[in-house]
């Protein structure tokens, strides 16, 4: 494993400290496509939706690696590519699936209230 601050030297910024607390409308449920990512922002912060029948998963946007954007690539065996150097990230929880990323992906709890597709950091109200 690389010393974390190698890790931390090249890779997305961590994104609980600049995503305010409690559930975000981000998007209609209607527009949010099958398997196919969606990118879009939580304030500063870019996130990419991917729905899977029933299953709804959001998670950076920005690979934890070098920034690539994971929502330019396809949803393949439940995991992102990075388009940049080919890391993979499972969407089910932001683990790396393949290197080179190090990091995992920070995820966001999902709900469907009235319609809206909202996002929430974990245990963040």
């Amino acid at each position: 494993m690389l010393p974390r601050t190698f890790r931390l030297a090249g890779g997305a910024e961590p994104v609980p400290h600049i995503v305010e607390p409690g559930w975000h409308n981000v998007m209609s449920a209607a527009d949010w496509p099958d398997g196919r990512p969606v990118r879009k922002m939580l304030g500063e912060t870019p996130i990419a939706l991917v729905r899977s029948g029933s299953q709804l998963h959001a998670l950076a946007a920005r690979c934890s690696h070098m920034s690539g954007q994971l929502s330019d690539s396809d949803l393949v065996d439940g995991c992102l590519s990075c388009p940049r150097h080919g890391s993979v990230f499972q969407v089910s929880d932001g683990s790396v699936a393949r290197g080179p990323a190090t990091a995992p992906q920070p995820t966001f709890d999902t709900r469907v209230v009235d319609g809206a597709i909202q996002v929430r950091l974990p245990g963040a109200g």
